[in-house]
């Protein structure tokens, strides 16, 4: 595959944190980003797009005709692949403050690791991911829910806890992250949204504590990214097994959607509240 040389700063990026460019790199670790590293956004934006208009102007993606698709839990598990699809391209393609590619340098910089090519995280791992939460397992998710309401609702767990930490973030530095924006203006408003929905527009209810399983799923694998970094970094595990392990974490996702659709009551109708209306 075609590589090349990426040096990529963005205003988050303080040259004076980079590790000492003399220093040899250190053996078996990439320090070229390929194409598809840097295409792969841009791939995703237009799936984005092309998601939308199904979303909004057909009922290809909706999972059942009697209720509303704004209750509907397959409609709003692609509402949360088409998200993250966008959130992705701010990350990974152009960041609102027009830096380019730009997630990989913020968060070496925030842990510490001096921006490409100094930093040592492998630069496939951003492809293991994202790759395998967003292009895999978000869209089985999707698929899913028009049979397993719970995997409809499952991917919000990652929405919710990354709109969460991007917000955060900008709030304890008083800074851009990349992803910030479509955290704000997309993420908020799907999680608020698809708590309501969970909690008030299923029947019978899905419960407080299965929202609290998706919320918890979400921190777990969240957490999980700079636990297996550092584990990275300080020689316990290898470039290799970091990037599996990312594969495994997005896995989990599916596990807990499956456990928590089987604490469900039989037969779980996938309808609206009595006396709710289906409608558009």
């Amino acid at each position: 595959m075609l590589k090349y040389s990426v040096v990529i700063r963005t205003p988050m990026c303080d040259p004076h944190s980079a590790a000492d460019p003399r220093q040899e790199p250190l053996e078996g670790i990439p320090r070229m980003f390929s194409t598809f590293d840097l295409e792969f956004a841009w791939i995703g934006l237009g799936a984005a797009i092309v998601l939308t208009v199904a979303l909004l102007a057909t009922d290809a993606l909706r999972g059942s005709r009697t209720l509303s698709r704004w209750k509907d839990p397959a409609w709003l598990g692609w509402v949360a692949v088409v998200a993250y699809l966008f959130h992705n391209f701010e990350e990974y393609g152009i960041a609102a403050d027009g830096a380019h590619h730009a997630f990989p340098d913020s968060l070496c910089t925030t842990l510490n690791q001096g921006a490409y090519p100094e930093c040592p995280i492998p630069t496939e791992f951003y492809l293991f991911v994202n790759i395998g939460l967003i292009w895999v397992v978000a869209v089985i998710c999707a698929l899913l829910a028009r049979k397993h309401v719970m995997m409809g609702f499952a991917f919000y767990s990652i929405v919710i806890v990354n709109c969460f930490l991007h917000i955060v973030l900008a709030l304890a530095t008083g800074t851009y992250n990349p992803g910030l924006l479509t955290a704000v203006v997309m993420f908020l408003p799907a999680s608020a949204w698809m708590i309501s929905v969970f909690l008030k527009h299923q029947d019978p209810p899905l419960g407080k504590w299965r929202l609290l399983g998706i919320v918890g799923i979400g921190v777990a694998a969240n957490g999980s990214l700079p636990l297996t970094i550092n584990l990275f970094l300080n020689d316990v595990i290898s470039g290799p097994v970091l990037d599996l392990l990312q594969l495994l974490n997005a896995s989990l996702i599916l596990l807990v959607g499956a456990l928590l659709q089987r604490s469900l009551p039989p037969a779980h109708p996938a309808t609206a509240k009595p006396g709710t209306q289906a409608s558009r």
